[in-house]
């Protein structure tokens, strides 16, 4: 066993990035394999786990070296805007062969009105219920995740590119570091290839067709750059966005602060909860508190969703990824149970365990960020598939950074 440890931390590059390439086949053509979807979803779980110990042992990051303007760089940039006529042209097939109705999917229609009240001035309707939509439903969104939709409502274009945006977005971040021309760089290309072609031409994820979720796999692809920065008022600003978006990130907050308390790093600490509350508080003073209420009562319903999915539309759990379909409907309590607690005593368990160990900062937060992320993604109780692909960017976002990395064996 200590042998194996030993190899994985003295190539912990190559490990973390092949891990992100396997991640990104589960949460693509691994899904099509007959009598997989068990085996899929813990390879998919065990990778995520896997990479926050690879992320421990690699050489502290050095952002300011990663970033380098060359003509690696510049080659990069032209293959994105290279392939950017193809998807543009991909995914407006898409979008006219699906308009938007609430029979489908009500999230960008919900979004779609939000805005609209937002772009009229009507602060204090934005989160009263929808008469036209299931006869008054209640808007939930969060600030942070339906704001970007009112640039299409501005200037008239489908809510749905701002999807397609934010994955773009979270590509470049994925190639933005400087690499080491070597195969596993090969490797990791392929794989970003490889997803962006099952994001445009699969049926069954609808992250193009009907979702929202690219805004959030941008904002959480930023939070793993916020980290490497090692900037203070960026990471908490960036984490403000992200739980303000989707709340994934609620179980690494508190590990965050507690490992910097214990590290006795007071005045970053204090920068970053500066930054975060302040970006909250001009993301939620516009429409005041009364819709945090409702995220709080949120997760009592998350059961009887969950139920009515599991009777009403099963496929969503045995297509998908995630632990639900190994609980099954039978158990759909005691998975709500154990995303809740160890949403929160997972990331700190990982700190009382490896506080010890002498990992550079950047790192350690880094690797707490991937398993609270990868926990929270795996347990939840509707394991509708769109949502994964955030877990999926952050993995390839923290893997090409990565291969910034000469090794330099730490703790």
């Amino acid at each position: 066993m200590r042998w194996v440890l030993k190899k994985i931390s003295s190539n912990s590059v190559h490990v973390l990035v092949l891990l992100a390439v396997l991640q990104v086949l589960c949460a693509t053509y691994f899904l099509t394999i007959p009598r997989f979807g068990a085996v899929n979803s813990l390879l998919f779980l065990c990778c995520g786990i896997g990479s926050s110990f690879c992320i421990l042992y690699l050489p502290p990051f050095t952002f300011k070296k990663a970033i380098i303007i060359n003509k690696q760089a510049l080659l990069k940039l032209l293959s994105i805007a290279a392939l950017l006529p193809l998807s543009y042209s991909v995914a407006k097939n898409i979008l006219d062969n699906t308009p938007l109705r609430i029979e489908y999917a009500d999230m960008l229609p919900i979004i779609g009105v939000m805005c609209h009240r937002f772009l009229n001035g009507q602060f204090n309707q934005i989160y009263q219920p929808i008469p036209e939509i299931w006869n008054g439903i209640q808007p939930i969104y969060l600030p942070a995740l339906w704001l970007p939709f009112c640039t299409s409502a501005l200037f008239h274009f489908d809510m749905r590119w701002v999807t397609v945006g934010g994955i773009w977005l979270s590509i470049i971040l994925c190639i933005l570091p400087a690499w080491k021309r070597n195969s596993i760089t090969l490797f990791y290309v392929l794989a970003l290839l490889v997803l962006l072609a099952w994001l445009h031409l699969d049926q069954t994820h609808n992250v193009i067709r009907l979702s929202e979720e690219g805004v959030v796999f941008f904002y959480y692809s930023l939070m793993v750059v916020a980290i490497i920065s090692g900037n203070a008022l960026f990471i908490g600003g960036t984490a403000a966005l992200c739980l303000l978006s989707r709340y994934a990130i609620i179980g690494w907050l508190p590990f965050a602060a507690i490992y910097l308390l214990y590290n006795r790093q007071y005045k970053f600490l204090m920068k970053t909860l500066a930054a975060g509350t302040l970006v909250a508080a001009l993301l939620i003073m516009p429409f005041g508190t009364k819709f945090l209420s409702f995220q709080l009562q949120l997760p009592h319903q998350y059961i009887a969703h969950a139920k009515r999915v599991w009777k009403e539309t099963p496929e969503h759990f045995y297509q998908s990824l995630g632990m639900a379909k190994i609980f099954g409907p039978s158990h759909v309590q005691l998975l709500h149970t154990i995303l809740v607690w160890g949403t929160f005593i997972v990331p700190i368990l990982f700190f009382m365990f490896l506080r010890k160990k002498g990992f550079s900062t950047i790192n350690f937060l880094l690797a707490g960020f991937q398993l609270s992320l990868s926990f929270f993604y795996n347990f939840l109780d509707v394991s509708y598939l769109y949502l994964f692909y955030t877990l999926v960017f952050v993995s390839l976002v923290i893997a090409g950074w990565s291969l910034t990395c000469s090794y330099k064996r730490i703790g």
